[in-house]
Order: structure tokens, then C-alpha cells, then sequence
């Protein structure tokens, strides 16, 4: 059963964005379908309908963005078996549309565009951005009235890491609060040359075991990217701080000096050792300008990677291929890890306090939350027996071209949903226990405003994105490339923003005693 954190006694409250890979076109909602009931085990994990207003009779149509690919037809009929609850319970009808990329979510936020609830995971700076750039609306008020159920379930903790300048933006999914980090393998190669994966390994553990593959695999990729252009999971225990310019080195220390990120001895040995790894064939040679994603589906065998509980049936969904994990880092928390890919009620939603009894509901109703995240009973998933305790794809269907892809992890309460097949039936309580045991930055919580150094934080990217991805990757040499990186960085005002940093964080440490 999931953990539920009771609200304390003062009001919790006070704030681009995303969109993911393939497109479901933006489309009215046709005629109202049904959808069976979710596993009726996981309505004790939901804390009701609180908050909600009674229908008053009038219907209201609600455009919802999520993320994830699906296709346009998909998109309208789950649209319709969610509307037809939601008319009864708090007289809303959805439009759902998913699959924007970045560009597509930053024009219609530049724009106005009419949506109700859009999720920020594929733009650059998530909800920082977000915040910065005046296009959410803020959320106490109406959390307040209409939102007592997610509140319910949310951890405060969680919660606190939406807020900026005390006002609360977003509220964070019930998904991976902390995370660890590592590599994920593939399992097939892993058991054909007997390999034994440590849980808890070392870069030197990764080195033996991608020589190991690459002598008996020579026309495989040992390490690929996460995902397109260089993508890479970070594996240092770093907080970014927001955005990497003006770091805490290492979370688990209590140090709160903040520093400069490239300039690090951690920066620097990583980049020595991707280099090193580049110039003996285990590294993928286009890494850095691969156009593809899930390239563990065809000859990569390794990549950075992310770990909570649950994470190999994820990478399974995604690449087609069991695997295995080596972690490198225990869970620990920083804020952008809180408030990441989440949703938000943009400042042109045309009814925002209907917005926040949807989301309330998807917080706490088993058969909203499943339709959002998985789709259509039948037809996108099935139960695998009679107890109904775990789903997988009806028979016949491609479980990566269903037609509504199950991304779980960015939709508001994945713990109210059955578990896919492969996973564990404790998935919840696990995931629950894993975000529990996550150390916390000290400066979680904290975010980080730019507008002061606006200027320089436009030229220092300008400078990472020349070397950043490049030297990380081991395509260029860090012994001469590093150097002229940090003075690149320098020129361009890295420390005016490491400054205007620490003195933002040491305001916001003030403010907690």
C-alpha cells in the first residue's frame, strides 16, 4: 500500500516544459467511450475525491498535454473514457493531446494557447523555466479548495521543492523523489559471457566489464547514449543547483559552497576516463551526434542510466530488452529531481479551478489515473489473470506500437494503477521505501532565479554546449580541451553567476533556521 503524508497544520503551498517523442495531434474529444474499472486493489492507495466541487450541470472541456507517444484516434477514445466519468464528478470533458516537442509547447505557451494542464519533462530548464518565464499559475489558493486529496498523498518534503519564492507552482508525481544512478546492460549478453553485475559497482567494475563484451563482441557498442546527441544520465553525485553553472559537488556532504561544476576534480577524472574508454573502442564513435533513442533495442549494450525500483520493466518497455543494473551512487535527493517532469496549470487556462479538480482526481481516482497512464482496457492492456494484479499488452499487440504508450512516471499517481507484467507486485511500496531513503541535498528546496545574471548565463551556454557534451563523451581530449573550457567560462561570467548563486542559497539556508 502507498505511504500517504498528512498535510501539516500550516498550508502547504505557493511554483520549459515537456512533451516527449511522437505526435498525437491536438483534437476535440468525439463520441464517449467505456473502460472498465482499474485493479480494485489500488483503491485503497487513493484518499478520495476531496476537494471537488459538485457538478453543477454545465460542461466544461479541459485540453490536457501529457507527455509520451501516442497516436491521434488513441488519444480521442481515452480522452472519451475519462470524460465520461469526469462529467459526472466534476463536469469537465477531455481533450487530450500528446507527443508536443519542446518548440511546439513553447509556442503555445508564448502564445496563449488555451491548455489546462501540460507537462514540462522535454523542455530545457522544467519548471525553473517554467516559473521564470510567468507561464504557470500559481497554485496555493487553489490546491487549497480544490486539491485537499493530492495533498493527502504527496509527501511535504516533495512538495516544498515546487515552490518558488514561497509560492507553489507544481505538484510533484508520485513517482522517483530521490535518485541513484548507474549503468543499465543488457541482459542477454550479460548471461551469454557470464558476467557477474555487482548491485553496487565502480567505473572500474564498468571498464572490466565493457572490455569483456567488446573482445567478444566486436562490431557491438559497448556504451551508447541514454538518448539522442550525446543524452547521459548523470553519475555524480552532484546538486546542479537548477543548472550545472554553480554546483554542490557532492550532495552528500553538508557543504554548501557553491562551485563550479567543470572546474571539478570529479568533472575532470570523469572526462579523463570517458576519454580513455573513447580511445579503446567501448564508447559508440557518433555519440555525441546520434539522431536515435533506445539504442540499447539495436548494438549498444550498456548506457548511463537512472535507478529506482521498477527501472529494468521501464527500460524493458522502452528498448525491447531485459536488463540489468550496476548502480554508482546511493538515492539522495535535490530539488530538480522533486519537481521534475510534472504539470503545471498554465496562466492561459481558461478554467484553472477545474484544472485542479482534474488533477486533484487524477491524485486519487484509480480509474482516471490508469486511463491517463495506460489507455484502453482491451486494447492496450489487459489483465494477465483473474486476480488482476498485474496488466501486460493484449495479445497480438506490439507492447512498443500500441498505439498509447504506458509512461507512468510522468503522469500525477502512477501508484494508483496495476503493475505491468515483469514487475514486482510490491512495485508501489518499494518505490515509496526508495524515495524515503534518498538523502537530501542541503540545499534542497532551493531555486535558483537567473534574472540577475541573465546575460551570463546565456554566454556560458553557449560556451558548454561547444565542449560540454564533446568532452564527456571522450571525444575530445580533456587534457587539452578542459583548460580552454574554464577559461571560456570565465570570460563569459561564470563566476558572477557562482556568486549571485551562493549568495540566492545562502538567503534561502537563512530563511529555514
Amino acid at each position: 500500500m502507498s505511504k500517504f503524508w498528512k498535510r501539516s497544520a500550516a498550508v502547504l503551498l505557493a511554483g520549459v516544459l515537456t512533451a516527449s517523442l511522437a505526435a498525437c495531434g491536438s483534437t476535440s474529444t468525439g463520441s464517449t467511450g467505456n473502460s472498465d474499472n482499474a485493479n480494485s486493489s489500488t483503491e485503497d492507495k487513493s484518499a478520495g475525491n476531496t476537494g471537488s466541487t459538485e457538478n453543477t450541470g454545465d460542461i466544461v472541456k479541459l485540453v490536457v498535454w501529457g507527455v509520451g507517444t501516442a497516436d491521434t484516434e488513441d488519444c480521442k477514445e481515452v480522452a472519451a473514457a475519462i470524460s465520461e466519468i469526469t462529467r459526472e464528478k466534476i463536469g469537465v470533458e477531455i481533450e487530450l493531446v500528446r507527443g508536443q516537442d519542446a518548440e511546439q509547447i513553447n509556442l503555445a505557451l508564448t502564445s496563449g494557447e488555451p491548455i489546462d494542464l501540460l507537462n514540462y519533462n522535454n523542455v530545457a530548464g522544467q519548471l525553473a523555466t517554467i516559473v521564470r518565464n510567468n507561464y504557470a499559475t500559481p497554485l496555493d489558493d487553489l490546491v487549497e479548495k480544490y486539491g485537499q486529496g493530492a495533498l493527502g498523498v504527496i509527501n511535504p518534503v516533495d512538495l516544498d521543492a515546487c515552490r518558488f519564492g514561497g509560492v507553489l507552482y507544481a505538484l510533484p508525481d508520485m513517482k522517483d523523489t530521490s535518485r541513484s544512478a548507474g549503468f543499465s546492460m543488457r541482459k542477454d549478453i550479460v548471461d551469454a559471457l557470464g558476467i557477474e553485475v555487482p548491485e553496487m559497482g565502480t567505473y572500474d567494475d564498468m571498464y572490466k566489464i565493457l572490455t569483456q563484451v567488446h573482445e567478444a563482441y566486436p562490431d557491438m557498442y559497448p556504451l551508447v547514449p541514454t538518448w539522442s546527441a550525446g543524452g547521459m544520465q548523470e553519475t555524480l553525485p552532484v546538486d546542479p543547483l537548477g543548472d550545472n553553472m554553480g554546483v554542490l559537488e557532492n550532495a552528500f556532504d553538508d557543504s554548501t559552497t557553491v562551485v563550479n561544476y567543470y572546474a571539478t576534480d570529479s568533472y575532470r577524472n570523469f572526462c579523463k576516463m570517458m576519454y580513455k574508454w573513447n580511445q579503446e573502442g567501448l564508447i559508440m564513435p557518433d555519440a555525441t551526434t546520434t539522431t536515435e533513442n533506445n539504442l540499447l533495442s539495436g548494438n549498444g549494450f550498456a548506457m548511463f542510466e537512472n535507478w529506482k525500483p521498477g527501472k529494468e520493466l521501464e527500460n524493458y518497455k522502452s528498448n525491447g530488452k531485459e536488463v540489468v543494473f550496476m548502480k554508482v551512487i546511493e538515492p539522495y535527493k535535490y530539488t530538480d529531481v522533486s519537481n521534475g517532469n510534472s504539470l503545471i496549470i498554465p496562466f492561459s487556462s481558461p478554467h484553472p479551478e477545474k484544472a485542479m479538480e482534474l488533477w486533484n482526481l487524477m491524485y486519487t481516482d484509480p480509474e482516471i489515473s490508469n486511463l491517463f497512464i495506460n489507455g484502453i482496457e482491451g486494447k492496450h492492456w489487459e489483465y494477465t489473470d483473474d486476480t488482476k494484479t498485474f496488466i501486460t499488452t493484449p495479445e497480438g499487440v506490439d507492447p512498443n506500437a500500441s498505439g498509447y504508450s504506458s509512461v507512468d512516471w510522468g503522469w500525477p499517481n502512477q501508484q494508483l494503477t496495476p503493475i505491468w507484467k515483469g514487475g514486482q507486485a510490491d512495485l508501489w511500496e518499494q518505490l515509496n521505501k526508495f524515495n524515503e531513503s534518498g538523502v537530501a541535498s542541503p540545499a534542497h528546496g532551493f531555486s535558483w532565479d537567473s534574472n540577475p545574471v541573465l546575460n551570463q548565463v546565456t554566454a556560458c551556454n553557449n560556451v558548454i554546449s561547444a565542449y560540454h557534451t564533446a568532452l564527456r563523451w571522450g571525444a575530445m581530449d580533456p587534457d587539452e580541451n578542459l583548460p580552454k573550457f574554464i577559461a571560456e567560462l570565465e570570460s563569459a561570467g561564470i563566476n558572477d553567476i557562482i556568486a549571485e548563486k551562493q549568495k540566492q542559497l545562502d538567503e534561502f539556508l537563512a530563511s529555514k533556521k
